[in-house]
């Protein structure tokens, strides 16, 4: 499967947060990265600044609510905390996009290991929000049109 998954990071080494959630997709399957990363600021104003960027995932994986669960464990153990809340600033934010399989919507009952995020998953592909969003939208341009930016990632 195909897949665009979105990496953001606003806690301690950022730019370290993107480069090791790259490297840990990779265990996923086939990364091509974006060339852009950007700056943003918090949409919930609580936390620091993000550093965001996309990548281009092909995965072995076929079913995208398995996609969606080992992006989750890949999060968790990038040291991500939950517990903090929804909006909370974090190491290691990773979103599903979209795949190239159907558009959809599910809800299923969480796998054990990932019943601390609740007794049910959900994912809606494309992703609701993506296409409002130009910390997406931009970086996911990029990978189509690597010379219309540096790949410049700020300074922290």
């Amino acid at each position: 499967m195909k897949a665009v998954v979105a990496l953001g990071s606003n806690l301690g080494d950022r730019r370290a947060h993107l480069r090791a959630g790259l490297a840990a997709l990779g265990t996923l399957g086939t990364v091509v990265p974006s060339p852009l990363v950007m700056e943003t600021p918090d949409e919930s104003g609580l936390g620091p600044a993000y550093l965001n960027t996309v990548a281009l995932l092909v995965a072995e994986e076929a079913d995208p609510r398995r996609l969606l669960e080992a992006l989750l464990r890949l999060e968790l153990m990038a040291g991500r905390d939950r517990s903090a809340g929804r909006n909370a600033p974090r190491t290691l934010d990773l979103d599903l996009i979209t795949t190239d399989g159907p558009p959809g919507s599910w809800t299923w009952p969480s796998p054990e290991d990932l019943r601390a995020l609740g007794p049910e998953l959900s994912l809606e592909l494309p992703h609701p929000r993506a296409f409002s969003r130009p910390f997406v939208l931009e970086p996911w341009r990029a990978l189509s049109d690597p010379g219309a930016c540096g790949g410049v990632i700020p300074k922290d």
